[in-house]
C-alpha cells in the first residue's frame, strides 16, 4: 500500500501537467465536442476571474480522478448486494419492484423510484467513510485551526434521523425534506430565529437559463429553466456530506449508478460471488482494497 501511495505522489506533478494541457486543448478547440466537457462550462463561468481560476479547474479535474475511486467501491458493493446467492434479499426485491414500476417516471415526489433506490444504496453502503473540514477555533487568546470530522455511515444510520435505519427502504425518501423547500419555513421548523443560510442564487454565465442556489442549511442545488433539481436535505442522509461542503458531483454520481442498474436490468445480468481460494486484491482508492471475487452471467 505504501509503495502504491508513494508511486502516486511521484506521478502527481506529471498528471497535473497533462490535465493542464488538456484544459488548453479545450480552450483551443482541439478536442471533439468541447461543449460536452465540464471544463468548457467551468471556463465559461469562471471567465478567467479570481473565483474559478485555471489552476482551480486543473485541481478539480485532478480531484475527480480521485473521486472516481468511490464509483468503483460503490459498484463493487452494489454487485455484492445483488448477488443471486449471497446478496441482500431486500435489496434484490426492491430492485425488481423498482425496475418493473416505471423507474424513471416521477410519481408525485421530488425523486423517481430509481432515484430513491440509488439514494438508499448510497445511504446504506456509504462508499465515502467521512468528510473532513477545517474550522477556526479560539483557545484562550490564540486562534487555532482545527478539524471537524463527519462520519457518513454513522450519520446515515442514526435512529434519531430515520425509523428502522438499518432497514433497506427507498420509500423513506418520499417524505424526506429536500433543498427546494422554503428556507424560512425549514428554519422555523428547526426552531431557529432566522435562516442560517439565506438563499444566494448564482446565475450561470454560459448562455443557459440556469442558476445555482442553496437550501436553508447550505446545500447547493441547480435550477434550470425554472425547474429545481433538488437533493435530499436532512442530517440522516450523509453519503455526500452536508451544506456547502456537500459533494458537487452528487447528482452526476447518482446518474452513473442509475445507468449501471438500467444496464444490469435490461441485459439480464446476474452477479455471483466466486469461491476463490486466493482472490486478487484490487486497490480502488488510497485507503480501500477490494477482493476481485464477483463474476456475472448475462441472460438471453
Amino acid at each position: 500500500m505504501r509503495e502504491n501511495i508513494m508511486r502516486v505522489r511521484e506521478l502527481r506533478p506529471r498528471l497535473k501537467e497533462w490535465i493542464d494541457q488538456r484544459v488548453q486543448a479545450v480552450i483551443d478547440g482541439d478536442v471533439d465536442d468541447p461543449e460536452g466537457t465540464f471544463v468548457h462550462y467551468w471556463l465559461k463561468n469562471g471567465r478567467g476571474g479570481e473565483h474559478f481560476r485555471r489552476e482551480d479547474i486543473v485541481f478539480e479535474c485532478f480531484h475527480n480522478f480521485l473521486a472516481f475511486s468511490q464509483w468503483g467501491n460503490m459498484i463493487y458493493h452494489t454487485m455484492a448486494l445483488l448477488d443471486a446467492g449471497h446478496g441482500d434479499k431486500a435489496v434484490r426485491s426492491w430492485f425488481q419492484w423498482t425496475m418493473t414500476n416505471s423507474p424513471d417516471t416521477a410519481d408525485g415526489g421530488a425523486f423517481t423510484p430509481l432515484d430513491r433506490y440509488v439514494m438508499e444504496l448510497f445511504r446504506t453502503v456509504s462508499p465515502n467513510g467521512g468528510s473532513l473540514s477545517t474550522v477556526s477555533t479560539e483557545r484562550g487568546a490564540d486562534p487555532r485551526l482545527s478539524n471537524a470530522l463527519t462520519l457518513h455511515p454513522s450519520a446515515s444510520r442514526d435512529p434519531r434521523q430515520w425509523r428502522n435505519p438499518d432497514e433497506f427502504d427507498p420509500d423513506r425518501y418520499r417524505a424526506a425534506p429536500t433543498t427546494a423547500e422554503d428556507a424560512e419555513t425549514r428554519s422555523r421548523q428547526a426552531g431557529l430565529a432566522r435562516c442560517p443560510f439565506p438563499p444566494t442564487p448564482f446565475s450561470v454565465m454560459d448562455g443557459r437559463r440556469a442558476e445555482m442556489t442553496n437550501s436553508a442549511f447550505g446545500a447547493v442545488y441547480g435550477v434550470v429553466d425554472g425547474t429545481a433539481y433538488p437533493v435530499c436535505d436532512t442530517a440522516g442522509y450523509a453519503p455526500f456530506g452536508y451544506g456547502y461542503r456537500r459533494c458537487g458531483g452528487e447528482q452526476l454520481t447518482t446518474e452513473f449508478v442509475k445507468e449501471f442498474l438500467r444496464t444490469v436490468w435490461s441485459r439480464g445480468i446476474e452477479f455471483t460471488t466466486l469461491d476463490l481460494e486466493h482472490s486478487e486484491k484490487l486497490p480502488v482508492s488510497p485507503r480501500t482494497v477490494i477482493d476481485d471475487n464477483i463474476g456475472f452471467r448475462q441472460g438471453p
